[in-house]
């Protein structure tokens, strides 16, 4: 089949090539070329002789036969000489019409094959994007089925987490009120002391030579322990320590909010209190308050006076008292509960307060 194209291609440029040498000519000298070139190559028998085509065309025999043919290059049969022309001029334009035959059949094929590919393109498409379509709705159905499920799970989980902090919340609930029962209790002991001092004070009126001094603790350094501090730190209670005297008679306590209003600090203020010994002292009460964490590697403190503070609500905290108690003034962010957790020792926190 390549043979046959490249013949094609060479006779459309108007050259051929011979049959017996494979050389190319032109139409016009392909036939005379044929002939010499058929005389050289082949022989011819003659009755009474051999000779070459060549000779024979001069041969002079008693038979004078002479039967020279030649072979068609385009359906390789034997045509004689005389009839050689005719022949090729009809079978090359046999084999034109041939192949032409055979060119527009490829060409309609490939037309039809190309027409089919398109075909089958648009319906691969078509059913592509239909696919596609089908599958981005699937997609939209389960993305919408799974925001619901989460937010569904957001609800549940800010419900779960309300409910644990209701009941971590009734816990501190309860451990409150065993503490305000214990409280209670002591303030029915302090009221009994009381009545008692008051039957003493009254006896002593009615003998004013039996005078009795009341006696007080002097600390000028105390520790605090407040304990369940798990509880403590979700809660906003407020813990007041035991009201208590300095060497010097300045009488105080300590306010701790465990919860603050900047919900994730501890707070720690210093409060003075009314006392009996405030007429013999000097006032405003000039001394440093060092408040102090401690746990067995390190320590943190920080100290509250009456020129240096940070949360002063009323010029008059550090003055002598004319109420039950000042204004108490220190740090509503004395430490985060994140640097905190360090200081905090078998669920214990401890407080040390140094008056100098």
């Amino acid at each position: 089949m390549f043979f046959f194209q490249q013949l094609i291609k060479k006779m459309s440029a108007n050259i051929y090539p011979c049959c017996f040498c494979d050389k190319e000519f032109s139409a016009k000298e392909l036939l005379q070329h044929q002939a010499d070139c058929s005389t050289e190559q082949y022989s011819h028998e003659c009755f009474t002789c051999k000779k070459k085509v060549q000779d024979l065309l001069n041969h002079e025999c008693d038979y004078e036969f002479l039967d020279i043919q030649k072979i068609c290059f385009f359906c390789n049969t034997k045509i004689d000489d005389q009839d050689y022309y005719e022949h090729s001029v009809i079978c090359f334009q046999y084999y034109k019409e041939q192949q032409n035959r055979y060119l527009n059949q490829v060409v309609q094929d490939e037309k039809k094959n190309l027409n089919y590919l398109n075909l089958s393109m648009n319906q691969i498409m078509i059913k592509m994007k239909s696919l596609q379509e089908k599958e981005i709705k699937n997609l939209k159905e389960e993305n919408d089925k799974l925001q619901q499920t989460l937010a569904k799970t957001n609800q549940e989980m800010a419900e779960l987490k309300s409910l644990c902090y209701d009941n971590m919340l009734v816990l501190a609930n309860q451990q409150d009120t065993e503490h305000l029962k214990q409280e209670i209790t002591k303030l029915y002991h302090i009221a009994e002391e009381n009545s008692t001092e008051f039957l003493a004070l009254k006896n002593s009126i009615q003998q004013p030579k039996e005078v009795k001094v009341i006696q007080h603790v002097f600390k000028d350094t105390q520790l605090i322990k407040l304990d369940q501090m798990n509880l403590r730190l979700l809660s906003d209670e407020t813990f007041y320590s035991e009201p208590i005297y300095t060497s010097e008679g300045y009488r105080y306590r300590i306010k701790v909010y465990t919860r603050s209003t900047v919900i994730n600090n501890l707070a720690i203020y210093f409060q003075l209190l009314r006392g009996d010994l405030d007429d013999g002292l000097q006032w405003p009460f000039t001394k440093n308050v060092n408040i102090t964490l401690r746990n067995k590697e390190q320590f943190f403190t920080r100290t509250t006076t009456n020129n240096n503070y940070l949360q002063l609500l009323d010029d008059s905290s550090f003055d002598k008292p004319t109420t039950e108690y000042n204004v108490a003034v220190g740090y509503k962010n004395f430490i985060s509960h994140e640097e905190l957790k360090p200081f905090i020792i078998n669920n214990n926190l401890f407080i040390t307060i140094s008056i100098q």
